[in-house]
């Protein structure tokens, strides 16, 4: 029968369903001490797609502290490294390498062609100035460095004010009354020789001349005043006398 068979060849036979994929089962989740592993999106072959090494650990750094080098003392080798492990280098400067000090009141080793040689300018406090000459930063040698803190503990002991008056004030009176050989100086040459015994000794010395009594004036002196004694009363005298012979011979008129 030609029209059943056209018939059949037009309906198409029903598509069968695709089977449907068992969901997956839920694993269990696992925890461990290092942490889950950051994930990885999709299409990681992708250009620019970070791997799991780029995000585990940042590339972006934080800055390194640099603060230490701007306080306390070091040595210039170790002051140069220090600068360049921080990132710093700029900080250094090759002539740091006679001796720099960022406090103020110093004359720098290079300013008068000495090595690890710092003094006091007039009109500056020596208390302070040795103060920031520690706080830093300060490059010298450790023979400088272990003066300054000799230095310091002289300061300690007899008080700013009396250190100032007799190794540096601020005072400008005061501080021109100073002799120059005996401002303060912090110098790698001065580390051999007693200087903190030397500076006690003027402080000794400053305080015997301070409780020291008056002395008594010259045995000269006392016999010139002596002397001169008669004669003053005999001035302070004078007018009485006069006054008294102005009187009899007023009496002897009244009695004529």
């Amino acid at each position: 029968m030609p029209e059943r068979e056209l018939e059949t060849e037009k309906v198409a036979p029903e598509a069968a369903p695709e089977p449907v994929a068992p969901a997956p089962a839920e694993t269990e989740q696992q925890f461990t001490a290092e942490g889950d592993l950051p994930a990885i999106a999709e299409g990681s072959g992708a250009v620019g797609a970070a791997t799991a090494s780029e995000l585990a650990f940042d590339q972006t750094q934080p800055a390194k502290d640099s603060s230490h080098l701007d306080r306390g003392i070091h040595t210039a080798e170790h002051y140069r490294a220090e600068c360049e492990a921080a990132g710093k280098p700029d900080k250094w400067k090759d002539y740091y390498r006679n001796g720099h000090t960022e406090a103020a009141g110093w004359e720098q080793p290079y300013e008068h062609k000495a090595v690890n040689d710092f003094m006091l300018k007039s009109g500056y406090s020596a208390s302070e100035a040795l103060k920031a000459f520690l706080a830093g930063p300060t490059i010298t040698d450790y023979r400088a460095a272990l003066l300054a803190e000799e230095i310091d503990e002289v300061r300690d002991g007899m008080g700013d004010i009396k250190f100032d008056l007799l190794f540096g004030s601020a005072n400008s009176t005061q501080d021109g009354a100073i002799p120059i050989g005996q401002r303060l100086r912090i110098s790698s040459s001065l580390y051999t020789t007693p200087l903190p015994d030397q500076m006690k000794a003027i402080a000794a010395e400053h305080d015997n001349n301070q409780n020291k009594p008056a002395e008594p004036p010259p045995v000269a002196e006392l016999e010139a005043r002596t002397e001169e004694k008669p004669e003053a009363m005999e001035e302070a005298e004078e007018p009485e006398i006069v006054r008294q012979e102005l009187g009899l011979e007023q009496a002897d008129r009244e009695l004529v």
